[in-house]
């Protein structure tokens, strides 16, 4: 009885470890300038020059991607195009702007409160200066308000595993 008590308790935490398991992206696949981790369980996918993923509730849209930039602002507008383009509407007079760091990079981090077709919505938009001249690393995700919160703390663990390559 014992015995079996400890190898279904074995199981149940390497299932666990299996379940919160995550994947680390190069950024773009071919000539990355960082890496990012993102939880296998979002299902994340490469594409040309970066890896998206959905929550596994379906609340939140995130996408790691290389800009090509030579400032803040217009990285910055490429995020905005990309947010319309994929339909959401972004409330310009809700921005919040944070500076910080991750691991060692400069980010700016840019939040809105916005709608898309399921309603309201948070949307962030954090550009990191890489070592790699002209190109910014984009993270941006959007997402309800519940989502958002629901999904904290994976989002802050795929931020917090972004490093330079370059």
């Amino acid at each position: 009885m014992m015995l079996r008590s400890a190898l279904l308790a074995a199981l149940a935490i390497a299932l666990g470890a299996s379940a919160a398991s995550a994947g680390t992206f190069p950024v773009p696949d071919e000539n990355p300038i960082a890496t990012v981790s993102i939880p296998d369980a979002w299902e994340p996918k490469a594409y040309d020059g970066g890896v998206e993923a959905t929550s596994n509730d379906g609340a939140i849209y995130i996408a790691v991607e290389q800009v090509k930039a030579e400032d803040i602002k217009s990285a910055i507008e490429e995020g905005i195009k990309f947010f319309l383009k994929s339909g959401v509407d972004i409330d310009a007079a809700s921005q919040k702007q944070t500076e910080t760091k991750i691991n060692g990079l400069d980010a700016f981090d840019l939040s809105f409160a916005g709608k898309d077709k399921n309603g309201p919505t948070n949307v962030s938009l954090t550009l990191v200066k890489t070592n790699a001249p002209g190109k910014i690393l984009m993270l941006y995700y959007w997402g309800s308000p519940d989502g958002e919160k629901a999904n904290a703390t994976e989002l802050q663990k795929v931020s917090d595993s972004i490093q330079a390559t370059k």
